[in-house]
């Protein structure tokens, strides 16, 4: 309904006067977009009566691993190790490395912080409630004019429920599968125990060698995350990425 905004973070800047024109906003997600439209949102609305909740299924509300020595997750060697390891370990560190591109940026938690500090100097307390720990487990409108939300605090096993006004999903991305990209060459491609491709380490998949010895192959760039680690999509290694390509595709060493 119109007049319960229900949006997905990447909507906020064109629908940022409706929602907050909304009695009560919640926002869901503690990667960076949610971060920063929380603190847009409370910077906006007046000390005392922010009425926002931001909820989160991270335990924490917690910094992106931004160091030196964490960085070493998004160099060549580190992809090369990850790409040598047993499928199974592979499988188990992706989800634990979430800090190293799901965190917060930590000038915008101190941002927050400052901003919720600043309103308690006076004796007051902001009504801003931040739940981490948190997952929505369904969702139904209320009198089509507030949205309720059946939440479950996953370490202390209870069940509650929020009713809101407004909500902002910053809750990422889906990745767009190459499955139906590649389905024509289904029966060719060589696939792990998960049924995803396989992929060596000069980013080719792993095709049937009646096609790759005739010199033919197919590159792959950001759906390896599970054969090369959390910087497949990662920025900062594409020009590695390519010249890797590159090399194997002319035999030479140019890069």
């Amino acid at each position: 309904a119109p007049t319960v905004p229900v949006i997905h973070s990447a909507d906020y800047l064109k629908e940022r006067t409706r929602l907050l024109a909304a009695d009560h906003i919640t926002v869901i997600g503690s990667g960076q977009s949610g971060a920063e439209i929380f603190l847009d949102l409370l910077r906006a609305r007046p000390a005392g009566q922010e009425k926002i909740h931001w909820l989160a299924r991270t335990e924490a509300f917690a910094p992106m691993e931004y160091s030196k020595l964490g960085l070493e997750h998004f160099t060549p060697d580190y992809t090369r190790y990850f790409h040598a390891l047993p499928e199974v370990v592979r499988d188990r560190l992706v989800p634990q490395q979430w800090q190293l591109h799901k965190g917060i940026d930590a000038d915008t938690i101190a941002a927050i912080h400052d901003e919720l500090y600043r309103r308690t100097l006076h004796g007051d307390w902001p009504d801003a409630t931040l739940t981490p720990g948190v997952s929505v487990r369904t969702a139904g409108r209320v009198a089509a004019t507030k949205v309720e939300l059946h939440l479950e605090h996953v370490q202390q096993g209870t069940r509650t429920r929020l009713t809101t006004d407004a909500v902002v999903l910053a809750t990422g991305y889906r990745e767009r599968p190459v499955d139906q990209m590649l389905s024509a060459l289904t029966p060719h491609i060589r696939r792990d125990t998960a049924d995803r491709p396989r992929i060596d380490t000069h980013y080719r998949l792993d095709l049937d060698p009646a096609i790759t010895r005739t010199g033919s192959n197919i590159y792959i760039q950001n759906a390896e995350r599970h054969t090369h680690g959390v910087g497949a999509p990662d920025l900062g290694l594409a020009a590695w990425r390519s010249a890797t390509i590159l090399n194997t595709l002319t035999g030479t060493n140019p890069y």
